[in-house]
């Protein structure tokens, strides 16, 4: 299989329609619901190893830790800042946060929490908000507040792909 592009190397064009945010709303919604299907029948203590990056708990926790960042760029673009709040690029809290101690239910509740939040939020924003301009600080690049959504779903998606990769691999993660 072609391997991922590091989310690092990832580009981006946002030129889309403000039109399509139920779209992104339904991504942003189903990634709760792929998360589910995909870790259903997956062993709980294969999911805590990590041969080579991340474990699938961990990839699920980064999503997890990633809400609060997402909630506070979408406070940025309420507030009409001109740069969004910057990421640790680190991603020390992914790091420190021993997610492979906990369980794989409990993980992908928590994230299941702060999504709902976000959505429930975004849910009723008009075009005139959704269309509000901030700049990116990585990135370096003006972004609208549909453009971010659609980066935190394909942010999802880059998570989601590696921890599908990870539980397809033969034998211990």
């Amino acid at each position: 299989m072609i391997n991922q592009t590091p989310w690092f190397q990832r580009q981006f064009h946002f030129d889309f329609p403000v039109g399509i945010f139920p779209i992104i709303f339904s991504r942003m919604e189903g990634s709760i619901f792929r998360l589910y299907s995909l870790l259903s029948n997956a062993d709980d203590e294969m999911c805590s190893v990590n041969t080579n990056g991340w474990s699938v708990k961990e990839h699920v926790g980064h999503l997890y830790d990633l809400e609060e960042l997402w909630w506070k760029r979408l406070q940025d673009f309420q507030q009409n800042k001109a740069m969004l709040t910057t990421a640790d690029l680190n991603n020390t809290k992914t790091k420190e946060a021993n997610h492979n101690e906990k369980t794989l239910e409990k993980l992908v509740e928590q994230f299941t929490i702060e999504r709902q939040i976000i959505l429930e939020t975004v849910y009723g924003f008009d075009e005139e908000l959704l269309s509000r301009v901030s700049v990116h600080p990585r990135l370096n690049q003006p972004m609208r507040l549909i453009d971010s959504l659609y980066f935190v779903a394909e942010h999802d998606d880059h998570e989601i792909s590696a921890i599908s990769d990870l539980l397809r691999k033969p034998g211990p993660l």
